[in-house]
């Protein structure tokens, strides 16, 4: 592959390092910030009326969650203090995490304050609490943000639509994980930990809001 191919040098350096391409271009496009991102629009749009409205939501959480963790990474990627855009070394992501949450609790006001649906709060505090709960185990181990978003994503889509709607995610699943694998970014116990917190954590979540609102 040519080193001179016009992309960005962290990503540059990310493909031509690795032997497994398919590898890496399944992390780099199946990332936890797109397919949130794709994913959260397109609930948007199913539950809010308005179309311009659910552009709104959906582009604050793509804005916030999704794509100022992954500027602030890929700036520190610059400067030398992360190894790359997926972050190799558990210390790398205390700070992106912890940024996360925060512009996440920030979408969550601003949802409230624009009167999102209630569909869209729920997946902003799946999120928070997702994000927190990967910040905490990042302390213990290195735990598979790719393999939680999708899989989160699976068990959030099967309680908004039912399980047969959920199977559309599987083979990305599968994928995801083969790459990670492929790529040796984790071990099968750090995958299955991702894969429990992602599959997990929208069932709790949704479990405990009648308790969380009285």
């Amino acid at each position: 592959m040519d080193s001179q191919m016009p992309v960005p040098a962290a990503v540059r350096h990310h493909i031509t390092a690795d032997d497994k391409l398919w590898a890496s271009l399944v992390s780099l496009f199946i990332s936890p910030p797109l397919v949130w991102a794709v994913w959260v629009f397109s609930i948007a749009l199913s539950f809010t009326p308005q179309p311009a409205a659910a552009l709104f939501f959906g582009t604050v959480y793509a804005l916030t969650v999704c794509l100022l963790p992954m500027l602030f990474i890929a700036r520190r990627v610059r400067a030398g203090k992360i190894s790359d855009l997926h972050m190799r070394e558990s210390h790398e992501r205390y700070a992106p995490y912890s940024l996360a949450i925060i512009a996440a609790a920030f979408t969550g006001l601003v949802f409230a304050h624009f009167g999102a649906h209630p569909v869209l709060l729920t997946i902003t505090l799946v999120s928070i609490v997702e994000l927190s709960l990967m910040l905490l185990g990042t302390f213990f181990n290195h735990i598979s943000l790719h393999a939680m978003a999708m899989t989160s994503i699976a068990s959030a889509t099967t309680i908004l639509y039912g399980f047969s709607q959920s199977l559309i995610f599987i083979p990305f699943i599968l994928l995801v994980v083969l790459a990670r694998l492929a790529l040796k970014r984790h071990t099968p116990v750090q995958i299955m930990i991702g894969v429990l917190i992602g599959a997990l954590t929208p069932l709790a979540v949704v479990a405990a809001l009648p308790l969380i609102v009285r």
